[in-house]
């Protein structure tokens, strides 16, 4: 009996045990943390980081808080894990020496010690380097030359400079000006040699920056000849015709001087006789390739000292004066953006928006034959429909379908800018994209077929291959591939906007730009054919040559020609960005326009050929009429015709939107 009643209170003296135990265990403090860590001097009303690591010797989370020491402590911040870096920013109101400490607590609560000081001294913000002084690098002993800089203070107070001309002379200190408001001084060094300039700001508490950086000044003996002032003579000219320019110099001495002239071509004349000072010189000059030229002239004395170059004279030596067939006037206004691409109707006539909301037509001979307002700018280039219709998009949010004589057929709103260039398909399908993301497909009539929606804005203008299948890139970063009915059928990344019109060769391949620097190569079932590098965005349109070259443009300025296997053919330098897309003539040259106000003519080896000068930038691309009339517009307003030496090349893709009619489908007539 005596056995039944001992089991269980040694099971009952087991179990009291281990409870015992277990609430013997103490739960400790965090450890005392290390000094914080953080700056020692600090700018009043600037907020910096200080940070410890906190430890807790039973591993558990922890909590930490800092006292900064100017009557403060801020909320405690975790819970992190045990052995974290925990890190907290605070930014002091008033100048002083302030002691800032941290302390941990655990999730029980319990807190460790504060930790040691870290000083900080907080003291007012003195004004902002000055920039690097700007004036001439080169100084004729004892003459005064004036120098600028720009000094900023961080809390907008005012300024005053002094300059350092490193020969033991510094400026007094010049009055205040306002934050970020140029200030000069002059100065003249006694002898010659090799100075460096610098300067330094102060505020109205007297609290000084440091020393700027340096401008290297070298002052070299013996006043020069004044520099000329810009040559005088024409403005334009024509190539091979010999023109007159006149330069005078005078000398600050009164010396004689002679005069010599840089032509822009890499040829400058000899040197004149030496005549009077100011006096004026004499001389002629011709070029035989069409460009812009800046001519500069230069004076020297009898002792062989130079003045500087002049400011140049341009002159543009235009193609032959039979270039132009004529100009249309179609906006007013500056800053003017135009990016519609001219499409001509069977019978000659030219198509284009414009930015004073309206769709022109123009007949051949460059007079109006109506003009049709919307609601908004027209950047959207044309398409004409086989019977004659004409589709266009506008920033109204509207796609319109007007009849060949000026009339509306039916519009069709969306929900964005319209900018995409309609493309129509073999069956009169409609296809463009909106800003209100969507891809969209009409029928005829006006109706919506279907719209297919992406991530962001389709700004680019769709392509239709072969097979009917609908190409066309969205500000996603996606280039995509619909069937006939609206399914998807692939889409291919890119690294940025999509908004270049896709070119399609005769096997398939498909062509397209990214503002990811990349034009693509795509196979038709969406596989990577080749890609290659350009130094700033593509927005350019590609297209295709009869041998297979692609031709396109880049922000980078250059025009490149590519070979059908992504190597590089050659590329030619502009003097801006690429937005328009290039036209290919029947015998090979390439049309292409630049920011820099400029159609370019390049032959099919890269060579200039000529290029013609408009008033501002050239951003459409041309079109090329079956007379060989080349169109295009500028920003400075006006669509112009030039004449050209061929009709548009017979190829798979030779112009923005494949042919005249701006269809954006293989297998139309060109």
């Amino acid at each position: 009996m005596l056995r039944n009643y001992v089991r269980p209170f040694l099971v009952l003296s087991a179990a009291l045990a281990l409870v015992a135990v277990s609430s013997c265990r103490k739960n400790h403090a965090p450890d005392v943390p290390d000094v914080p860590a953080g700056p020692q001097l600090c700018f009043k009303d600037t907020t910096y980081v200080f940070s410890v690591i906190a430890t807790d010797p039973d591993g558990d989370s922890v909590a930490v808080r800092f006292d900064w020491g100017d009557s403060t402590t801020s909320d405690w911040k975790g819970w992190s894990p045990s052995g974290d870096m925990i890190a907290l920013t605070h930014a002091w109101p008033d100048t002083g020496t302030y002691e800032v400490t941290a302390q941990v607590r655990d999730q029980k609560f319990l807190s460790s010690d504060w930790s040691g000081v870290r000083s900080v001294r907080v003291v007012l913000h003195p004004p902002n380097v000055p920039a690097v002084p700007i004036g001439p690098d080169t100084c004729f002993k004892g003459m005064t030359y004036t120098f600028t800089t720009v000094a900023t203070h961080p809390a907008g107070d005012s300024v005053a400079v002094r300059f350092a001309w490193s020969d033991g002379d510094t400026s007094d200190w010049g009055p205040y000006v306002a934050s970020g408001e140029p200030a000069a001084m002059s100065h003249a060094w006694s002898d010659t040699g090799a100075y460096k300039v610098t300067a330094q700001a102060r505020d109205q508490k007297l609290l000084g920056s440091g020393w700027s950086g340096a401008l290297s000044v070298c002052v070299v003996p013996r006043r020069p000849p004044n520099t000329p002032a810009a040559p005088t003579g024409p403005e334009e000219g024509g190539r091979d015709s010999s023109y007159v320019f006149t330069a005078a110099a005078s000398h600050p001495d009164g010396i004689t001087v002679a005069i010599r002239f840089a032509w822009g071509d890499g040829d400058t004349s000899d040197w004149s006789r030496y005549v009077a000072s100011g006096e004026p010189v004499t001389d002629s000059h011709a070029w035989s390739v069409p460009d812009i030229y800046e001519i500069r002239a230069q004076a020297k004395d009898t002792g062989n000292v130079l003045s500087q170059w002049s400011f140049p004279h341009s002159i543009v030596i235009q193609p032959p004066d039979t270039m132009r067939k004529w100009r249309f006037r179609l906006a007013y206004g500056v800053d003017l953006v135009m990016n519609s691409s001219p499409a001509i109707g069977p019978d000659g006539t030219i198509y284009v928006g414009s930015p004073d909301d309206s769709l022109y037509a123009i007949n051949s001979g460059g007079t109006l034959e109506w003009r049709y307002p919307t609601g908004g700018d027209v950047q959207s280039s044309p398409a004409i429909a086989a019977d004659g219709t004409v589709y266009f998009g506008s920033y109204d949010y509207c796609l319109y379908a007007v009849n060949h004589d000026g009339t509306l057929k039916w519009r069709y709103p969306t929900g964005g800018h319209v900018v995409s260039s309609p493309a129509i398909a073999a069956d009169g399908t409609v296809y463009f994209g909106s800003d209100d993301n969507y891809l969209y497909a009409l029928n005829t009539d006006g109706t919506l077929r279907w719209s297919y929606p992406t991530a962001r804005a389709v700004a680019a203008s769709p392509a239709i291959g072969s097979d009917g299948t609908v190409y066309c890139g969205s500000d996603d970063n996606y280039f995509y591939a619909m069937d006939t009915g609206g399914t998807l059928k692939w889409r291919y990344q890119t690294g940025s906007d999509v908004r270049s019109s896709p070119a399609i060769a005769a096997d398939g391949t498909i062509y397209v730009g990214s503002y990811d620097n990349f034009l693509y190569a795509l196979n038709s079932d969406s596989t990577l054919k080749w890609r290659d590098s350009t130094g700033r965005n593509i927005s350019s349109s590609p297209v295709i040559a009869a041998d297979g070259t692609i031709y396109f443009g880049s922000q980078d300025n250059y025009v490149y020609a590519l070979n059908p296997y992504g190597t590089l053919k050659w590329r030619y330098l502009t003097g801006s960005n690429i937005d328009a897309s290039p036209a290919i003539g029947s015998d090979g040259t390439v049309y292409c326009g630049s920011d820099d106000n400029c159609l370019y003519a390049l032959g099919p080896d890269g060579t200039l050929i000529w290029r013609y000068r408009t008033g501002a930038h050239v951003e459409s691309s041309p079109t090329i009429g079956p007379d060989g009339t080349i169109y295009f517009v500028s920003d400075d307003g006006y669509l112009y015709a030039l004449r050209g030496t061929g009709t548009l090349a017979n190829s798979a893709w030779p112009k923005f939107h494949h042919d005249i009619k701006n269809t954006g489908r293989v297998g139309s007539v060109r």
